[in-house]
């Protein structure tokens, strides 16, 4: 992702009387307003989603069901695949000490980019799902969906672990040429690869489709397992949130 001097002001700090639909619009709002920086890596990932699948196509099996949830996996999982969802907070570092300085607790700021994330890949994603899914196969809807929300979640659970370990402030190149020597340079491309790392080990990208309660329960109903399948993400983001927050406990934010 690009890094470029900023010379206008940061934009107001999320405040914490304000509901959580209007600061999950602002941050939307946000997102969209220059310098783009979430945009910048979710576009980046999209690119490479499409040149990879070019290159390498999935590996799908034979029932047109299947390779509709396939392809919302994969683009789910590369896409979210980046420092947008491992670094929500170094991304956005000045709000983020801005909210904490009027009050915010760190679970509204969590909950509230998580959203935000939702809204801008997670929404996209499954309405691409759904479309492909009733071209293809009219019908209901739910199984696919719902299955496509398991990767989706967990890597939201993930991130948010990450981001409160590994919060990287973002930096102009020269500035970064210039501390080149120093500990926040192997900080700042070990933030890099690691997305790209956890991806590779929880979804290889060759496009193998994963379910682990099929091998499990070969018999169950395929829908009850996709909501199965949509619960246990949730659980992984209720998890993965729980321990970010104990971590911020412990330790603080340390934002480098």
């Amino acid at each position: 992702m690009s890094e470029r001097e900023v010379h206008t002001a940061p934009p107001p700090p999320m405040i914490p009387g304000h509901g959580l639909f209007r600061r999950v619009t602002d941050e939307v709002r946000w997102s969209f307003a220059p310098p783009r920086y979430w945009l910048e890596g979710v576009g980046v990932n999209v690119v490479l989603s499409l040149l990879y699948l070019v290159y390498s196509p999935l590996a799908h099996p034979h029932r047109q069901f299947g390779w509709v949830v396939l392809v919302g996996t994969y683009f789910a999982t590369f896409i979210l695949a980046d420092v947008t969802t491992t670094n929500v907070l170094g991304l956005d570092a000045p709000r983020v000490r801005a909210s904490l300085a009027e009050g915010m607790s760190m679970r509204g700021i969590l909950v509230t980019k998580n959203l935000a994330l939702l809204v801008i890949v997670g929404l996209p994603t499954l309405a691409l799902t759904a479309i492909l899914a009733n071209t293809m196969r009219p019908g209901p809807l739910t199984g696919t969906l719902f299955a496509v929300l398991l990767p989706l979640l967990c890597w939201l659970g993930v991130g948010n672990i990450v981001s409160v370990l590994l919060a990287v402030e973002t930096r102009t190149l020269v500035r970064r040429w210039r501390e080149r020597r120093s500990r926040t340079t192997l900080l700042w491309l070990g933030h890099l690869a690691l997305p790209y790392g956890v991806y590779y080990l929880v979804a290889p990208i060759d496009g193998t489709q994963h379910d682990p309660l099929l091998r499990l329960l070969p018999h169950l109903d395929r829908n009850l397992r996709f909501v199965w399948n949509a619960g246990v993400g949730l659980l992984v983001w209720i998890i993965g949130t729980t321990i970010a927050l104990a971590i911020v406990r412990r330790r603080g934010l340390r934002i480098y």
